[in-house]
């Protein structure tokens, strides 16, 4: 994925998050997290992005 393919999907994602409003978003958030994990399939790997993750939170 180019940095044009990722800007536009990060955009798509903050645009459906906001149309979902702030009492959904989390769960729409937790969703797609579970679906990307189910793509992904690599626990490893999954581990280190939610590590990733947690380090900038």
């Amino acid at each position: 994925m180019n940095d044009l393919e990722l800007d536009a999907v990060y955009t798509e994602l903050c645009r459906v998050l906001g149309e979902a409003g702030e009492q959904k978003a989390l769960t729409l958030l937790g969703r797609f997290a579970l679906l990307a994990m189910l793509e992904i399939d690599d626990a490893d790997r999954l581990k280190a992005l939610i590590a990733r993750a947690a380090q900038s939170a």
